[in-house]
C-alpha cells in the first residue's frame, strides 16, 4: 500500500547529485532529474495510489523526454501499481535499498596493502575517495555532506584482488570524513535482493532502511 506521507526525505535530492544528475524539478513529493549525458529522465517519488498512476505517467516532462524514462519508487512495493506499470510497457530494472548507520558504529580505520594508496579530492557536489594499487585505480567512493547526515555512494571496485579490503577501506574513510564534519548519521544506497528488498551482507553497524524500486521504459 502507498505510504500515508508522500513527502520525500532530503537524501533523495542528495542521491541525485551523487550520481551526477541534474535536478530540474523539485517538489515536496517528487524529484525530477536528468542524467549527466542527457540519456535518461528520472522521477523519484513514493509509491502512488493506483488511481494516481495515470497522472504520474502522463507528466509532460516525463513523456516529452526522448531518451529512457525512469521512475524510482521509495518504500514497500504496491503489487497492483507494479502490475499496471508492466502492462503499460514499463520494466522493473533495479532493486536497491537505503542503508543507515551511526558514524560511531562504522569502522573508520582499515589497513591497506603496502602496494595501495588512498587519495581524497573535493568536487563541486561531493567529495571523492580513490584507492590505487601499484599506481593503477583500484576503487572509488563518493560522499555528499548534508546538514544532519552524510550520503555515501556504494564504492565501485575496479580490480579482482583485495575487493573487500578496498571496499571496506573506502567506506571507512568516508565514515571518518562524516565524523570529522560532525555528522553522526550515514546513509548509503546499495543493491538489494529483488525479492526481499534488503541487503543481507551488510558490514557491522549498517541496517536496512528504505527500499527503492526502479521501473524503466525506453
Amino acid at each position: 500500500m502507498p505510504s500515508e506521507s508522500t513527502a520525500l526525505p532530503r537524501w533523495v535530492y542528495d542521491f541525485a547529485l551523487l550520481r551526477d544528475r541534474t535536478v530540474n524539478r523539485e517538489e515536496s513529493n517528487q524529484l525530477h532529474s536528468i542524467a549527466g549525458d542527457g540519456s535518461d529522465y528520472e522521477v523519484a517519488c513514493r509509491w502512488p495510489a493506483a488511481s494516481h498512476l495515470a497522472a504520474l505517467l502522463g507528466d509532460p516532462d516525463l513523456t516529452s523526454h526522448r531518451g529512457t524514462s525512469r521512475i524510482t519508487f521509495l518504500g514497500a512495493p504496491d503489487a497492483a501499481v507494479a502490475t499496471e506499470l508492466v502492462a503499460k510497457g514499463w520494466q522493473e530494472t533495479e532493486s536497491q535499498v537505503l542503508l543507515a548507520a551511526m558514524a560511531g558504529d562504522v569502522e573508520q580505520l582499515v589497513s591497506l596493502p603496502e602496494t595501495s594508496t588512498l587519495f581524497e579530492a573535493p568536487m563541486d557536489d561531493y567529495d571523492v575517495v580513490e584507492v590505487t594499487d601499484f599506481d593503477a585505480p583500484a576503487g572509488r567512493g563518493r560522499i555528499r555532506f548534508s546538514d544532519t547526515f552524510a550520503l555515501l555512494a556504494d564504492p565501485s571496485i575496479l580490480v579482482d584482488s583485495h575487493v573487500e579490503v578496498f571496499r571496506t577501506a573506502i567506506v571507512a574513510n568516508l565514515a571518518a570524513a562524516a565524523a570529522r564534519q560532525g555528522l553522526p548519521l550515514l546513509f548509503m544506497v546499495t543493491d538489494a535482493d529483488p525479492t526481499t528488498g534488503t541487503h543481507a551482507k551488510r558490514a557491522p553497524g549498517w541496517s536496512n532502511a528504505t527500499r527503492l524500486t526502479t521501473f524503466t521504459r525506453a
